[in-house]
């Protein structure tokens, strides 16, 4: 799919605009000196400004066509696309109920193997990558990730 760089940016600025509203609602953390909301303020403040770069460059280029869809015609690409927001709605539905390590891990697990990587290759780079993200954020940026039905063991 090949989309208006224009339509695009507005697309990144309003994501990094929503992502700085939910930012602005975390709780801060006590005794630290940055709260929860500084990596995702920061992060929503970066999108904002790509979005705003590319938007500048659009304007510059001239339009093109809005939207072309070469890709959505091809049902394997469709599958992939589908299954990619179905991996992300599965973590956002399982992470409350068994926490983010096993959420994580499985939506990990499911878009390893809709890309063909081995089953071999896939479940340690899943957990792996897991762990790697779960330890950075729990224990680097002390940003509370949900334990779930773990939580004893950690």
């Amino acid at each position: 799919m090949r989309v208006n760089d224009l339509i695009l940016a507005i697309a990144v600025m309003i994501g990094a605009a929503a992502l700085a509203a939910a930012a602005s609602t975390l709780p801060p953390i006590p005794g630290q000196k940055f709260g929860a909301d500084v990596f995702p303020m920061a992060i929503s403040g970066g999108l904002f400004l790509c979005g705003l770069v590319l938007a500048v460059q659009s304007l510059r280029a001239g339009a093109g066509p809005a939207l072309m869809l070469g890709w959505a015609r091809e049902t394997p690409a469709l599958l992939r696309a589908g299954g990619a927001l179905a991996a992300v709605a599965l973590y956002m539905v399982l992470a409350p109920l068994t926490g983010f390590i096993i959420a994580a891990t499985l939506m990990l697990l499911a878009l390893f193997l809709m890309l063909k990587v081995r089953p071999l290759a896939a479940v340690p780079a899943a957990l792996i990558a897991t762990l790697c993200v779960y330890y950075s954020f729990a224990h680097g940026l002390r940003v509370p990730l949900p334990r779930g039905l773990i939580e004893g063991m950690l």
